[in-house]
C-alpha cells in the first residue's frame, strides 16, 4: 500500500481561504444585486457584512410599509384595546425608516411611498423623510397614513378632526423652476398650502387626495395655483355643500370624484377637461364650460329622483359632445329606464353596469341605444341581485313586467359585449334583438365573466358558477338569429 508523504496542505496547491466570488464583484454590480433585497434585509446586510457597509444598494423606488420595516412576525402590531396599530409599533416603524435614511447613499430617488398609520404626532419624522426625498429630486410622493385605521367618514361624515392628520409640508418643496415633483398622493393627510407656497406645487401633473377635509378655500388654492395639473382625484373627501371646480387656467384633463361627503351640488368649469368620473350621492350637477368633455362615468350610490332624471335626460342636454358614457344602474333604486330619452347625437361608446332585480327586463336598455344614433360599441355587465331563482333556456320563473319595445335599426353599431351572461330569458331576448337590428354588427361577445368598473381605471372581474352554463346551447340558439353573415358570435 502506497502512503502519501506528509506534505503540508498549503504545499498541495489547495487554498484554504473561502472563495467568495460575490464580494469580489465590482461595486456597481454588487450594488445592483443588493438592490433586489427588501429594505429590511438591505439594512441587515449592512450590519452583518463589512462589504455592505461600503456598498449600499441604490434603490430608485423606496416603499416603506408594515412588513418591509417591522417584518411579518412582529408581535407588537396591535394595541391591547383594539385592532389599531400600537404606539410601540408606530415608534419602531418611525425609528426603522429613520435608520434607513441615515445609511442610504443613493443620489436619486424616483419615488417614495410610505404606507402606515401615522399622524400629526409623527410630523418631525415624516418631514425629514420628505425633505430627504425632495433633495434627491423625487418625482412621486405617496403618503398613505390610513393603514388599519377606521375611516371616520363612514360613521361620522364630515366630523374628521384635521388636527389629528399629518400636515403636508408645502414649504419643503423647492421653487417651481427647480422642483421635480410630478405626482402626489395623500391619504389621511392635510393639504392646506399657504398662499405664498402654492407656487411650489405648480409642477404637479397628478394629484390624488383621499380621506381628508377640503374646504372651498383650499380647493381654490389648488385650482388657481396648480397650473400644470392634468389629473385630479378626490375620494372620501369632506366637501362643502356647493363645491365649485373652477379651473380656467389649468391643464386639467381628468377629474374623478369618488364618494365625497357633505356635498349636494357640484359645479364644473374647466375648458380642457376631457374625462369626468363621479361616484356618490350628489343631487345636482352643473357643467358650465367644458367644451372638450367627451367621456363620463356616473354611479349614484343612492338614487335620487333628480339624479335619475339627469342621468337619462340632463346629461345629453348639458354635454352634447359626449362620445363615451358609462353608467351604473341599480334597478331597485332607479326608476325604470324611460322609453323616451334625450338623444346623444355624438355618442360612440356606451358602457352599462346593471345590478339587476328579478323583474327588470334588460330589453328596456334599448331606449338608451335608440337615443344614440352613432353608437359603435355597446358593453353591458349584468350582476343579478337575487340569484335564488332558476334559469332556464327560453323562460323565466320569476315575476316579469310585460312591456313592448319598439324595434329600431342600428346602422353604426359594430361591437356588443354582454358580461355576466347566464342565459336568462331577457338576456337571450336582448342578444336576439341586437343580432336582428344591428345590421353592421361585426362582433358579439357573451360571457359569464362579470366586470365592474371602480373608477380611476380600476376594474374587477369574477365568474358566477351558481348555475348551469351551456355556452354551446346558447350559441346554437343565437347563431340562427343574426341578420349579418359577417357577425362573429363568441359565447364563452
Amino acid at each position: 500500500m502506497n502512503v502519501e508523504p506528509d506534505i503540508p496542505i498549503s504545499n498541495r496547491g489547495i487554498d484554504i481561504k473561502p472563495n467568495d466570488r460575490l464580494t469580489e464583484l465590482p461595486n456597481e454590480i454588487f450594488s445592483f444585486i443588493l438592490s433586489f433585497l427588501s429594505i429590511r434585509d438591505a439594512v441587515k446586510a449592512r450590519v452583518l457584512s463589512r462589504r455592505c457597509r461600503h456598498v449600499f444598494p441604490s434603490i430608485l423606488h423606496l416603499e416603506f410599509d408594515f412588513h418591509s420595516v417591522l417584518g411579518t412576525n412582529y408581535e407588537g402590531r396591535h394595541s391591547n384595546e383594539d385592532s389599531d396599530i400600537s404606539s410601540e409599533a408606530r415608534a419602531k416603524f418611525a425609528a426603522g425608516v429613520d435608520q434607513f435614511f441615515e445609511i442610504y447613499k443613493g443620489e436619486k430617488i424616483n419615488s417614495l411611498r410610505i404606507c402606515f398609520a401615522l399622524g400629526n404626532e409623527h410630523a418631525c419624522y415624516v418631514d425629514r423623510w420628505i425633505a430627504f426625498a425632495i433633495r434627491r429630486n423625487t418625482e412621486k410622493l405617496d403618503l398613505d397614513f390610513s393603514a388599519n385605521q377606521i375611516n371616520p367618514f363612514y360613521y361620522f361624515p364630515g366630523q374628521l378632526l384635521p388636527e389629528t392628520l399629518y400636515d403636508f409640508p408645502c414649504q419643503f418643496l423647492p421653487e417651481a423652476n427647480t422642483s421635480q415633483l410630478k405626482h402626489l398622493y395623500l391619504n389621511s393627510c392635510n393639504l392646506r398650502p399657504a398662499p405664498h407656497h402654492v407656487g411650489r406645487l405648480t409642477p404637479l401633473k397628478t394629484l390624488d387626495l383621499e380621506n381628508m377635509v377640503l374646504d372651498q378655500s383650499s380647493a381654490k388654492s389648488i385650482f388657481s395655483g396648480f397650473l400644470n395639473l392634468e389629473w385630479l382625484r378626490l375620494k372620501n373627501i369632506s366637501l362643502p355643500e356647493t363645491f365649485c371646480i373652477d379651473a380656467p387656467s389649468l391643464h386639467l384633463e381628468t377629474l374623478i370624484l369618488h364618494d365625497c361627503y357633505g356635498v349636494k351640488k357640484i359645479e364644473v368649469s374647466s375648458i380642457g377637461l376631457t374625462t369626468f368620473e363621479y361616484i356618490g350621492r350628489v343631487k345636482s350637477f352643473t357643467f358650465l364650460n367644458v367644451p372638450q368633455l367627451e367621456k363620463v362615468h356616473i354611479r349614484f350610490m343612492c338614487a335620487y329622483l333628480n339624479g335619475t332624471r339627469y342621468m337619462f335626460n340632463g346629461l345629453a342636454n348639458d354635454l352634447p359632445q359626449l362620445q363615451t358614457l358609462s353608467l351604473v344602474l341599480t334597478t331597485v333604486e332607479l326608476l325604470p329606464v324611460p322609453t323616451s330619452i334625450r338623444r346623444f347625437n355624438h355618442l360612440k361608446q356606451l358602457e352599462l353596469f346593471v345590478v339587476k332585480s328579478s323583474d327588470f327586463n334588460l330589453l328596456s336598455l334599448t331606449s338608451l341605444l335608440n337615443a344614440a344614433p352613432l353608437l359603435q360599441k355597446f358593453h353591458v355587465s349584468v350582476s343579478h341581485q337575487n340569484l335564488s331563482y332558476e334559469l332556464y333556456w327560453g323562460r323565466f320563473t320569476g315575476p316579469r313586467r310585460e312591456q313592448l319595445y319598439s324595434k329600431h335599426v342600428h346602422f353604426q353599431l359594430k361591437e356588443v359585449e354582454v358580461h355576466g351572461f347566464l342565459g336568462s330569458s331577457d338576456e337571450m331576448e336582448l342578444a336576439i334583438y341586437l343580432l336582428n337590428n344591428a345590421v353592421s354588427l361585426e362582433r358579439m361577445i357573451l360571457s359569464p365573466q362579470r366586470r365592474l368598473y371602480h373608477g380611476g381605471g380600476k376594474w374587477t372581474s369574477s365568474t358566477c358558477y351558481s348555475f348551469r352554463w351551456e355556452p354551446k346551447q346558447a350559441y346554437d340558439l343565437l347563431i340562427k338569429e343574426k341578420v349579418n353573415s359577417h357577425t362573429k358570435l363568441i359565447v364563452s
